[in-house]
């Protein structure tokens, strides 16, 4: 029956989003945790419905070019930049957690070495 199998894969597709969902939630979750116990000067922004997170540098207290140098030179990621987004956006950069857990584990390790040699 055709009518089935579509209602079986919306179904199925249904559970594929909710499972993505819930994976990302758990990212956030594990950036915010993560960034709150090794680099309390780097806060997470929690995203309303995406699976980019920003993180609020201001606290560091470095200037935008040394902002930017921290992140790709220090800590080896390439994040986008809150400026590139207006003048609201100095002092922040963009995380995408949409990953598999282990590179974000990565990444984060990487800034917290960065932040621990600054």
């Amino acid at each position: 029956n055709v009518s089935g199998n579509s209602m079986q894969s919306s179904a199925n597709l249904l559970i594929t989003v909710q499972q993505c969902l819930a994976y990302i939630q758990g990212n956030i979750d594990y950036a915010d945790a993560y960034t709150k116990a090794h680099t309390p000067k780097i806060k997470v922004m929690r995203p309303q419905a995406s699976y980019l997170i920003w993180l609020d540098c201001r606290e560091l207290g470095l200037s935008h070019e040394a902002l930017n140098a921290f992140f790709v030179d220090k800590a080896g990621l390439a994040l986008n930049d809150g400026e590139m987004f207006g003048k609201e956006g100095a002092g922040f950069m963009r995380m995408n957690v949409g990953c598999p857990r282990v590179t974000l584990e990565k990444a984060l390790q990487q800034l917290k070495a960065a932040y621990e040699a600054l």
